[in-house]
């Protein structure tokens, strides 16, 4: 009977270190990695967008703790309608930056350290989001009635801090987000995603796949802070009214939020992701926004 329960201990153990994969891609100078992705995003009211992209990440110089990645997006195509505007903001958004290498610090494990160009990454961003919004009034002339060029600016810019940008690093369809981490089955990990919304994810390790899924986890007051938060940035002049009324307007469940972000990841034996799909439903007073995406590696 001690033989057996011995040996149930000894599979148990041999099968849990069997559920865990260290995740550290093998990086040298010069090293490059191609790949393509397609997101579909369904806004409410307003149908969904397609954007496929393609993107490289190269290694541009070794460090003595680490390595210099260039991230770049070299071609982005999509299929927003002239009547979508929220549609056309978003491809706007993202358009800022292609063909701009965004250079990344990383740690030997390849793990996103901090923007080594932020300064270079601001100021084209800047002049080309000029250019972008022209086009977008351009082909949607509906758009100035309902936001003015310097409040799109504004919208758009306000994403591309360099807190935003490592945050985008660390999303769930992002190829560098599972570097100098060793995920374990069961593992549980809190994150802030790229709406700056407080999440918990749990990992599932089967071989070399990974899947994780992940949830909100904010208490009332943080969740309050987050409201008013959003609402300074997108309605001002509604800011004080929500900070004086702010526990009625939970309290009524007019606010639900509500987040769900799913991936699963392949990694191959050099350690790079080789694909991820993955999906993100927000849920915000009954509108849903849901995002589904696939990368792979070409």
């Amino acid at each position: 009977m001690k033989k057996l329960f011995f040996l149930s201990m000894m599979l148990t153990v041999v099968l849990a270190a069997q559920a865990q994969l260290k995740v550290a891609p093998k990086m040298q100078m010069g090293d490059q990695k191609n790949y393509t992705s397609s997101s579909t995003v369904t806004i409410p009211g307003q149908g969904a967008v397609t954007i496929n992209e393609e993107s490289s990440y190269s290694v541009d110089e070794v460090l003595a703790d680490g390595f210099v990645l260039s991230m770049e997006t070299t071609k982005m195509t999509s299929d927003v309608s002239a009547d979508n505007i929220a549609g056309q903001i978003l491809v706007a958004a993202q358009e800022m930056t292609t063909g701009l290498k965004i250079k990344i610090n990383v740690d030997k494990e390849g793990k996103p350290l901090a923007i080594a160009n932020y300064d270079e990454v601001k100021k084209h961003a800047d002049s080309k989001c000029d250019v972008l919004i022209e086009k977008v009034m351009k082909a949607s002339p509906q758009v100035a009635q309902v936001m003015s060029k310097e409040a799109m600016k504004n919208q758009i810019m306000s994403n591309l801090t360099q807190e935003n940008l490592m945050l985008s690093l660390q999303g769930n369809t992002n190829v560098l987000a599972l570097n100098g981490k060793t995920v374990m089955t069961g593992a549980q990990e809190e994150y802030v995603n790229e709406e700056g919304i407080k999440m918990k994810r749990m990992y599932f390790v089967n071989g070399k796949n990974v899947t994780s899924n992940g949830s909100v986890n904010m208490n009332k007051d943080e969740l309050k802070a987050f409201i008013i938060a959003q609402v300074e940035k997108s309605a001002p002049e509604q800011a004080e009214m929500i900070k004086q009324n702010i526990d009625q307007v939970i309290g009524s469940g007019m606010v639900k939020l509500e987040v769900k972000e799913t991936a699963t990841y392949e990694v191959g034996d050099d350690g790079w992701v080789k694909s991820i799909k993955g999906e993100t439903t927000t849920d915000t007073m009954g509108q849903q926004l849901k995002v589904v995406s696939t990368v792979t590696q070409k």
